[in-house]
């Protein structure tokens, strides 16, 4: 989680035209000033957040979270929402058990990332271009607030769509969000010898340009 705002901000405010565009397309510099000063909307469908639980010290399992949203603003405030009550682990019970005993989605339903991100920095990224960046940002979780570091890839994929994709797993540790009790309380309710208090999370944002 720690990765996706940052890495959604960078992504979102690339912009540029392609070469060779024909005669009566608009001139590449007038393209790439419009994407530029764009807004940019996660495509919700096609962006998800992954995580991964490990317990008893050695079963690892995954789990996701559907149902995203964000934008980046043509001044570069990035955000990207994530509701924790539709988390998803496959197993309906542990599902409920994520919400109400860690999470504590009554109180907390959503986690937000954000970032503030230059848009010239990546308006040169052509069609099919992809580039690494490390993107800082801050999760809020459970009520606490904590700058997050991400290595993301951003990439391309048509004029006005741009993908960030996490370039290795992000280590999100529960105690950064005072989450140690809700932990716990899922550990006794399975009991399980063990859950380990960090979680790695990868991601893959979509963006579309708002023009």
């Amino acid at each position: 989680m720690r990765a996706i705002a940052i890495a959604a901000g960078l992504a979102l405010i690339t912009g540029c035209g392609q070469n060779g565009a024909e005669s009566n397309a608009a001139p590449v510099e007038d393209v790439t000033a419009n994407l530029v000063s764009a807004d940019w909307a996660l495509d919700s469908d096609a962006s998800r957040i992954a995580f991964a639980s490990i317990k008893a010290g050695e079963v690892i399992e995954t789990h996701f979270f559907p149902g995203l949203s964000g934008e980046v603003s043509e001044s570069g405030d990035a955000v990207i929402s994530i509701p924790l009550d539709q988390v998803e682990t496959k197993i309906d019970l542990r599902n409920e058990r994520m919400r109400e005993m860690f999470f504590d989605t009554a109180q907390f339903p959503i986690a937000t990332l954000s970032a503030k991100v230059d848009p010239q920095a990546y308006a040169d990224l052509p069609v099919g271009g992809r580039t690494q960046a490390e993107i800082e940002g801050t999760l809020s979780l459970h009520g606490v607030d904590a700058v997050v570091y991400a290595e993301t890839f951003i990439t391309r994929i048509a004029e006005t769509r741009i993908e960030v994709a996490s370039a290795e797993p992000v280590v999100i540790y529960v105690a950064d969000h005072g989450l140690e009790a809700g932990l716990e309380a899922l550990r006794e309710v399975a009991a399980l010898p063990s859950i380990t208090g960090a979680s790695p999370v990868t991601f893959t944002l979509v963006f579309d340009a708002q023009t």
